[in-house]
């Protein structure tokens, strides 16, 4: 017999056989390996075969571009194979012109939103193509963790109805975490005792979680004056700014920074808002978030000097008490500015559907699944961008399908205890939308942010290492599979992943493609989106993600709806009035479960360098960069450690260990 040498195609077909009257047995194949003497050859597959079906050809796992394939039939079936691929993973509809409103009665069809990016053609979980719903086990421990939380925090809310005072909204989240500490919340290490919520009432406190909370970038530096739309002046500040030091001056050393809410929240910005509950103050009435402004000096710390709940009118302006004055609750001769304290929860309050609905979910899961619907559709699983991408796009189009169902929707679970409704806070940021707003480095660098400069700004270091060494880590995989500029820009399979990507993806609907180039032309532009995605994927999806619990666990520290509108600086302010400010154990329930649920790792869940259970670079020159990968990335473990071990409030979040590859929660 003839020695033909080792196969470049494998042909798999699976008997047809059935589990149970109504479904048929799927295999879930990850690889194929050949075996002849010395000689191994795999060919990938991580994903479901179904039984009964056209036969699929396998393509050896040598990574190529089509354009340098020979041999002919290689060519043909890897072109079969994306054929059958984009009958199988499709983009949601686009809505008919003359679509009418359902009737009583009647399903509304199934089409992408109007208005924001497009996604698969899934209006739930279950619709998924299989290869799309391969890490079950993941989607299993969010369902899960989602029951834990809503019972849990429903227990807690039915034996403490009504909180009377600050102190007792601890309750609510005591049980919770118990399972945190117990269960998957902290797979790394046991919780610490107490955490920067023991003093949530400081300004200290308050301005490391800007720097290191929810919303990490959300400020900018001061580069030449205040806007004057916020009051604030020199007098206000007196005693805050240093002895002959004024506005003007800490500008231009470059000490004054600034969060400025003020025209998302306009009135003419068409954001629609939760309506307030019977027990809130009025029924039937939307509730009222503030349009803030909050101006922060930078010196030995990060403080908040003034925050102004509405633009042009002082009576809404309020100032940091001065570092001599005592800000202790006990004691008759000590006094506390309940005022300040209620106007940093509005502001936080502004913050908190910001965060959740832009930040989380439009700038990353939102923006990560076109990428991958275009890979899976237009790139060859042979393809090296494909494998560079995979496993950091692989679960997100799952985990949306579930969030459009159970998070977005009006009468979703927390929707009556978050303020802004979710698809008209997406809407607003979508017109202005870019892929620029998402490279952090560039978005810093625009904000007039240098981290070094600014004490305790830890999330700002660590994701700039973090960005670093997934750049060079890129960089490296496509200069070896792409000679110049001009390889890339005639490979065609990138050229149609790239077209999608921008025309399918983020300009189906007004031809706006939103920063993505529809054609790649250069090395560099293609790494550059390739970092992005990565690093948008696993390190700024862990960074707004992973500290949803830890910040919105105790409600007055990050309360998603307010019941009361702001107040002025004219009002009398006690800690009654604030609790009936804040939201009812029957508004924030719900939402503090689906924090839980979102802060918890799943058990399946792969890390930031961790290639083992998806192997699809075979080639020991890529297999050398993901080592060099993980080097530099253990190297930045240790320096962040090494950090933390002296801080008494440790910044955790963008540990490599802890960031997982992709986003499946």
């Amino acid at each position: 017999m003839k020695d033909v040498g080792m196969p470049c195609i494998v042909q798999l077909k699976i008997s047809k056989r059935k589990v149970s009257v109504i479904e048929e047995d799927a295999w879930l194949c990850d690889y194929v390996k050949i075996e002849q003497g010395d000689l191994k050859k795999t060919f990938p597959v991580y994903a479901f075969l179904n039984p009964g079906r056209t036969a699929v050809n396998l393509i050896a796992a040598d990574t190529q571009l089509k354009e340098n394939l020979t041999n002919p039939l290689v060519i043909q079936y890897r072109r079969e194979n994306l054929e059958k691929m984009k009958e199988l993973v499709q983009w949601a509809p686009k809505p008919a012109e003359d679509q009418e409103e359902p009737k009583e009665g009647e399903e509304k069809p199934f089409t992408a939103a109007s208005g924001v990016m497009r996604f698969t053609n899934a209006a739930t979980y279950r619709d998924l193509p299989k290869i799309m719903k391969k890490y079950t086990n993941i989607q299993r421990d969010f369902v899960q963790n989602i029951f834990t939380g809503v019972g849990a925090a429903g227990l807690a809310a039915s034996k403490h109805p009504d909180p009377a005072t600050l102190e007792e909204f601890h309750q609510y989240h005591k049980l919770l975490d118990i399972f945190a500490s117990h269960e998957k919340l902290d797979t790394f290490a046991d919780p610490p005792e107490d955490d920067f919520l023991d003093d949530w009432k400081s300004d200290e406190s308050f301005g490391w979680q800007i720097l290191n909370g929810m919303l990490p970038f959300g400020f900018k530096l001061c580069k030449e004056e205040i806007p004057q739309h916020f009051c604030v002046t020199d007098e206000d500040l007196e005693g805050l700014l240093g002895s002959g030091k004024t506005i003007q001056s800490e500008i231009q050393a470059e000490k004054l920074y600034i969060t400025d809410y003020s025209e998302i929240y306009a009135e003419e910005s068409g954001l629609e808002y939760t309506k307030i509950l019977p027990e809130g103050r009025c029924q039937n009435e939307n509730c009222q978030v503030a349009a803030p402004m909050c101006l922060f000096y930078s010196g030995e710390q990060f403080l908040p000097l003034a925050i102004q709940l509405q633009p042009n009118d002082r009576e809404y302006l309020f100032i940091a008490p001065k570092s001599g004055e005592k800000q202790t609750e006990s004691g008759e001769e000590e006094t506390f500015d309940w005022k300040w304290l209620l106007a940093k929860m509005y502001f936080r309050n502004a913050s908190f559907s910001i965060h959740e609905w832009i930040y989380h979910f439009t700038y990353t899961h939102a923006t990560v699944e076109p990428f991958q619907v275009a890979a899976y559709r237009c790139l060859s699983q042979a393809h090296p961008i494909y494998k560079l991408l995979r496993p950091h796009i692989r679960t997100v189009a799952a985990i949306n399908a579930g969030a459009r169902t159970n998070l977005i929707p009006r009468d979703s679970i927390p929707a009556k205890g978050i303020s802004v409704d979710a698809q008209s806070m997406v809407k607003l940021f979508y017109k202005t939308f870019n892929l620029d707003k998402l490279y952090v480095p560039e978005v810093l660098k625009n904000n007039g942010i240098v981290p070094e400069k600014i004490p305790s700004y830890h999330y700002g270091h660590d994701t700039l290492e973090l960005w670093k060494i997934v750049r060079i880590y890129v960089e490296a995989v496509i200069k070896l599979f792409y000679d110049s500029d001009q390889d890339v820009e005639k490979d065609s399979e990138l050229k149609h992943f790239a077209h999608e990507v921008a025309c399918d993806g983020f300009g189906w609907e007004d031809g706006n493609t939103r920063g993505m180039p529809e054609h790649i032309k250069t090395k560099k532009e293609l790494a550059n989106i390739c970092t992005l995605v990565i690093c948008t994927s696993s390190v700024q999806h862990a960074a707004v993600n992973f500290g949803q619990y830890e910040s919105g666990k105790y409600v007055p520290n990050f309360p998603s709806i307010m019941n009361q509108p702001p107040h002025k600086n004219t009002c009398e302010i006690d800690e009654k009035k604030i609790v009936e400010c804040l939201p009812k154990p029957s508004q924030f329930f719900g939402v503090t479960a689906i924090l839980y649920a979102l802060s918890s790792y799943s058990r399946d869940e792969r890390y930031l360098g961790d290639f083992k259970d998806e192997e699809w670079f075979f080639e020991e020159t890529v297999k050398k960069e993901q080592r060099n990968l993980c080097d530099n990335l253990a190297a930045l473990e240790v320096t962040i450690n090494k950090r933390n071990e002296g801080l008494t409030r440790p910044y955790t979040h963008q540990l490599p260990s802890r960031i997982p590859n992709s986003i499946a929660i």
